[in-house]
Parts: structure tokens; sequence; C-alpha cells
């Protein structure tokens, strides 16, 4: 069956409400567009456990740096979401989404204002009011959130919790990872081979901090230094190092000691765009075995071709 595409909110309301009155699970997955494996991961799952899964594609411009143009094809992604076992695609514009008169945004506190948001200030607000937008106009049976995103997925499901939506299954999907340990990302597809390589310096030192987590370091001082040593080690050529965090999920505090669960948090920066990777150490098995992981068979992204 192909996908079936639904360009506006009154059309995706009219089908949407047709496939409940049917009683048909719906699992839904909430993309900016530029769709990639790791979306695939989570259409796929989903496609396993409802009877039908809604994908939507829309570059929430609330949430992109104020006059950029996110780079998507919407063709190609309905295309490649039906091929992952979606069943349906809402791609609708700006004019449906923001009317002129739109003014409710999602206040979270001063989470906002920490992890991703001390780099980029304006990006939860728009982020997780969408993001909650979405899972309230698709009513799924349970919505999909990559661990790629650890900000965004606490940040969503604490807002669902909070607006009394428990009916709504909350699934955490394993972070998807290349053999190298790059987290995929839009962001890295098509860069040059020596900065995704670069690239890579982030996942070693989330890695190597956590090993020193779980042979008794404790200290959060130290345990950034132990980041940023593996970072710097040799001269960064291509990024420009941002932050690096150590936060509690709860509310993103930064604390003196650490104590499980804890966030570890990379930013850095190509002079055009913020990368992010980190780890989100749960519990104590996660803490000695790694959080889980969905392992590509390739070891890097694909690399831009030279001219």
């Amino acid at each position: 069956m192909s996908v079936v595409i639904w360009k506006s909110l009154k059309e995706a309301k009219e089908g949407l409400d047709k496939l409940r009155k049917e009683g048909k699970t719906i699992g839904s997955i909430h993309t900016l567009g530029a769709l990639h494996i790791g979306h695939g991961k989570l259409i796929e799952l989903s496609a396993q456990e409802n009877d039908c899964t809604v994908v939507t594609v829309y570059p929430n411009i609330k949430q992109l740096a104020p006059g950029s143009k996110y780079e998507y094809d919407p063709e190609a992604d309905c295309k490649f979401a039906g091929e992952h076992g979606a069943t349906h695609v809402i791609c609708p514009q700006t004019e449906d989404i923001y009317p002129e008169d739109f003014r409710t945004y999602l206040d979270q506190g001063e989470c906002y204002n920490r992890l991703n948001g001390t780099a980029v200030p304006y990006l939860f607000k728009g982020m997780i009011t969408m993001s909650v937008r979405w899972i309230l106009f698709t009513k799924p049976t349970r919505t999909y959130w990559g661990l790629k995103d650890i900000g965004q997925v606490i940040l969503v499901e604490r807002a669902l919790k909070d607006l009394f939506q428990d009916d709504i299954i909350f699934r955490p999907v394993p972070c998807v990872r290349y053999k190298s340990g790059i987290a995929i990302s839009s962001r890295l597809m098509n860069l040059p081979e020596e900065k995704i390589k670069e690239f890579r310096k982030l996942s070693d030192a989330t890695e190597k901090a956590r090993k020193a987590l779980l042979a008794g370091e404790t200290d959060s001082e130290k345990l950034k230094n132990i980041m940023k040593e593996e970072i710097t080690k040799t001269p960064l050529k291509y990024f420009k190092l941002e932050y690096i965090k150590i936060a509690k999920p709860l509310d993103f505090v930064e604390p003196e000691k650490v104590t499980l669960p804890i966030i570890f948090h990379i930013d850095m920066n190509d002079g055009n765009k913020n990368y992010f990777d980190g780890l989100y150490i749960r519990n104590e098995e996660e803490l000695r075995n790694g959080p889980p992981v969905i392992w590509l068979d390739d070891e890097y992204p694909p690399f831009k071709k030279e001219n």
C-alpha cells in the first residue's frame, strides 16, 4: 500500500478521525524533514507496533535560526517514510501551522535556558511547543522520539505528563549511531570527511567520561575536564568547542557531584551551525554497559564528494 499524503491540517484531521473511528492504533513520528535512517528506525518500530504510522514533515520555523532556510525535499521524505513503513505523512504549509494570530507557547521554566538552550536560546521554546502541538493534533496511541535529542525527549515527555496526556504511550528510542560512534543527524549528512571524523571526538569524549564515572570519579568538573582533554588532545581544525555540560535530567542543572540519572552533553560549532552529541545515563546498567544504541553497519555517514 502506498503512503497517503495529507497536505493540509484539515485534510489530516479528517483522515485521523476516520482512522480512530475504524479502531486503528496510530503511531506518530514528528520531524523537520530531511529524513534519514535515524527517522527510518523510528518509523519501522512504529510500523511493528501499530496499525497505522503517521509521520509529520515540517521544518518548524520557530526552532530554526531566524532567516535560515532548512534544506529538505518533501517528495523524497514522503517516499522514504513510506519505504520504512509509514502509512500516512502530513506535509503542511507554514500558514497552516502558524496563522497570523498564533500566540500560544509552552513554558517549562529555566530548563529552556539550559543545556542546548545556552547555545541556541530560541530552540526549546519553539521545539517543545511544536512537538506537543503535533502530538495533541495526531492523538496517537504511541509516539516515538529518538534519544539523539536528549533534551527534547525529556521535555516533551514531561509536558505530556503535566498536561494529563497519560493515555498516550511515549516511546523514547535509543540513539542511532554509526560504528564509529557518531550519532546520525541531518546536520552531518554530506559534510566533508575531515569534519565528520573530527566530530567523532564528541562520542569518544562522552564514552571516556562514562568509564571514568563507572570507575568512581564523581566530581563534575573533573569529568568535564576528561571530556575536554579527549576533544582537544589534537587541535580542532573545523569546529569550535562551545560547551561541555553535565546536567541532571529533572531540570538540566549542573551538579557538583554526579549521581544517576545524568546527562553528558557537548556542543561544537563550525561557524555556521551547532552540532550536539551526548549520553543520557539513566541507571546502573547503562553506566556499566553504556546506554542502548541502534548500531548501523556503516562506519561513518556519507562523505561529501569533492568536485
